[in-house]
């Protein structure tokens, strides 16, 4: 009995160490593979991009005052809009009631100017008084007091100085209304709170009936034309230019590719993140939304025949070859690479069979079964 009961035991275990066995190396798995192939390659640099407006003014309010209308809604689709278009309106009705006041008095002040001065018509009066005073003193023809001539000749004088005085208070009084007028038009400039380019009416925060303070924010106009800002790794910013192609793939843009070149470089690098800002200009670029993000790849050269490999299948310096069924890792040399494809300039030869998805699932010496992306596909 006993024998017997340990005889069990080993065919036990040897079944377990069998079955493990079996498990990691038996049994075979399906494994997704590509051909190393000649090809053409870009080299690029892979960075994050981000999309802005070309130049962006805040609206805000110049004047207290009773917003009466608005050119979008709060929450509405942006619109377009044109250099010096009114955005927002305050009221004006006040300001308006001002500048009648002032038209009203300036048209009274001339209605009394065209009736004349009666200081001006007592002047013509004396002056002739005066002239035939001292006409008479010269031809002797009879005695004229001193006293008397001289009192003539103040009154004269005095009424000449008060016709001076009217003058120059009439003088003042234009340049005032002038000034006045000029005040309220700037004020009612600045309730009309306008466009200052032909761009986009992005945001609005006020609706009819808000009371504004001045220097309240209550819009955002953005330009049609985009900036697009690329964060690199500092170290692969040494070899770019301005100039340098660009392909750009924005999420909100689906597949589309846009092809683009650096307009400038970053001269400071972030120390927290180790990454360095590329811009690019496109220009009008209305149909790209703001803050719309995905890949850029800076273009460093081109290669037309060499040998390539899809990126993915790469992990670290490493790829999953396969041999007769059996999965070989081994270390590779890359050159020229991309999001897609990577340039392998040792390790590989032509017509190799690699892993591509996933590599990291499987490892030296596992048993599996290839089949070729045209396949899967």
């Amino acid at each position: 009995m006993k024998p017997n009961k340990g005889v069990k035991i080993i065919l036990l275990l040897a079944l377990v160490i069998g079955a493990i066995w079996l498990f990691k190396n038996g049994f075979e798995r399906n494994a997704l593979v590509a051909k190393v192939r000649l090809g053409p390659i870009r080299d690029t640099v892979i960075g994050n991009v981000k999309a802005h407006a070309a130049s962006t003014f805040e609206l805000r309010s110049q004047s207290n005052g009773l917003v009466t209308s608005v050119a979008m809604y709060p929450m509405r689709n942006p619109i377009q809009v044109e250099s010096n278009q009114t955005l927002v309106q305050l009221e004006v009705e006040d300001l308006n009631r001002e500048m009648f006041a002032l038209d009203l008095q300036k048209k009274q002040f001339e209605e009394r100017r065209e009736i004349g001065s009666l200081n001006a018509m007592a002047l013509e009066v004396l002056q002739k008084e005066l002239e035939s005073m001292e006409e008479l003193e010269l031809g002797n023809a009879q005695s004229i007091a001193s006293f008397d001539l001289a009192i003539k000749r103040n009154e004269v004088m005095r009424l000449q100085a008060q016709i001076e005085m009217e003058e120059l208070n009439a003088k003042h009084f234009f340049q005032n209304n002038q000034l006045n007028l000029g005040n309220l038009a700037l004020e009612l400039s600045k309730r009309s709170l306008r466009s200052p380019i032909a761009g986009e009416f992005s945001q609005c925060f006020v609706t009819p009936g808000k009371m504004v303070s001045q220097g309240e924010l209550v819009g955002v106009v953005n330009s049609n034309g985009r900036i697009l800002e690329v964060s690199l790794n500092e170290e692969d910013c040494v070899n770019l230019k301005v100039g340098m192609p660009v392909a750009v793939s924005l999420f909100s843009l689906s597949n589309k590719v846009l092809m683009t070149k650096i307009s400038s470089i970053s001269s400071s690098v972030d120390s927290n993140s180790g990454t360095r800002k590329i811009f690019l200009d496109c220009g009008q670029g209305r149909e790209i939304p703001f803050g719309s993000s995905g890949r850029a790849e800076v273009i460093i050269s081109e290669k037309n025949e060499t040998m390539i490999l899809p990126a993915k299948a790469l992990f670290g310096e490493f790829v999953h070859v396969v041999v007769n069924g059996v999965v070989q890792k081994r270390q590779v040399i890359v050159g020229a690479k991309n999001l897609r494809t990577v340039e392998i300039v040792d390790g590989l030869k032509l017509g190799d069979r690699v892993i591509v998805e996933p590599p990291h699932l499987f490892k030296d010496g596992d048993l599996v079964s290839p089949v070729s992306v045209s396949q899967h596909r």
